[in-house]
């Protein structure tokens, strides 16, 4: 599995087949660049298999007053394959690797699903609800040292 930078424009080269849910994927993260900021390693990034896109990961941005949000989505053709813990898990690796002090949280919807149960493997805790601008009420996840 490998992650590609989803650049501010375009496409990643790296990417071979990319459909229509893709292309929203890619669009809906440059737009939010606009937005934040364009600022990688804290930024979004396809998940690819051997060039096929088989999911995207991202930071939710720069990490601010120490604490950091990542977000994950497995192509639906793709899931129950496990891509959304690899993802997860990358994700954790370039946050440690980058600030190690960094709280790493992420958000579900108040409801035992899969990314629940992603982020429950990868070491999380359930923290609080929260409420998100375009969902409403959420679980809020922390990742355990």
């Amino acid at each position: 599995m490998e992650l590609a930078v989803i650049p501010e424009s375009g496409i990643p080269e790296s990417a071979s087949a990319v459909d229509a849910s893709v292309t929203s994927w890619i669009e809906a993260n440059q737009s939010y660049y606009r937005t934040i900021g364009f600022k990688p390693p804290w930024c979004a990034y396809l998940c690819l298999e051997h060039g096929e896109v088989v999911g995207t990961c991202a930071f939710k941005g720069a990490p601010k007053e120490g604490v950091v949000e990542i977000a994950y989505a497995t192509h639906p053709a793709m899931e129950g394959r496990g891509y959304a813990t690899r993802m997860a898990l990358q994700l954790i690796r370039i946050a440690r690797t980058t600030a190690p002090d960094v709280r790493i949280i992420a958000q579900t919807l108040p409801e035992l699903n899969a990314s629940a149960q992603v982020l429950e493997k990868c070491g999380f805790t359930q923290s609080r609800i929260s409420t998100d601008d375009e969902v409403g009420a959420v679980w809020e996840w922390e990742l355990m040292k």
